[in-house]
């Protein structure tokens, strides 16, 4: 077990970093490229699209907590600045804001019922993606201002999938701090 953590530290901390989350990114953004092809491509009315956007949406949390509790906390061990710590969580929160607010322009697209309080005066997806970024980020933090509410029950789902990693992220993140190895 120590000759495998030495053989950790020997290697650079970024490519280490990019290592144990290559795979969360590859699926997130290969996630997203693929909603934006069947946005412009697909007749959405056709197929149960929202089931497949929830099905997504719960695999790229499961994806996210594993990465999380499995490779990251290895790393975490090894970490020997809080600047990188930050930017390790920093990375995660950010896949993870980006990741949904994905979800929730598809969803949008799909069925505009599925949200209130998004303007309406745009059906580009880019336009609506932006609206739902912000969205992500009230979510994740937890504020919850309620300008932009979901309405259905494919929405909420999504949206309690995104307070669950907010929170275990959080969860997480706090309850590591003890195992940093900070040195000057």
């Amino acid at each position: 077990m120590s000759n495998n953590l030495n053989q950790i530290r020997e290697k650079p901390f970024y490519k280490l970093l990019l290592g144990r989350t290559v795979l969360p990114l590859v699926t997130i953004l290969g996630i997203g490229i693929l909603y934006v092809i069947l946005m412009s491509m697909v007749d959405h009315k056709s197929l149960p699209f929202h089931i497949i956007i929830a099905t997504a949406a719960l695999g790229k949390t499961i994806l996210i907590t594993m990465t999380t509790l499995k490779r990251l906390s290895k790393l975490i061990k090894i970490c020997h600045s809080l600047e990188r710590l930050l930017w390790v969580f920093g990375l995660i929160i950010v896949i993870s804001i980006l990741s949904f607010a994905t979800d929730y322009a598809c969803l949008f697209q799909f069925s505009h019922t599925t949200f209130e309080g998004v303007p309406d005066y745009s059906n580009s997806y880019l336009y609506n993606l932006y609206h739902f970024f912000y969205f992500s980020v009230i979510t994740f933090s937890t504020v919850g201002y309620g300008d932009i509410i979901p309405t259905s029950d494919v929405a909420r789902f999504v949206v309690m999938l995104e307070i669950f990693l907010s929170f275990f992220l959080i969860v997480f993140a706090l309850a590591n701090i003890k195992k940093i190895h900070i040195n000057g």
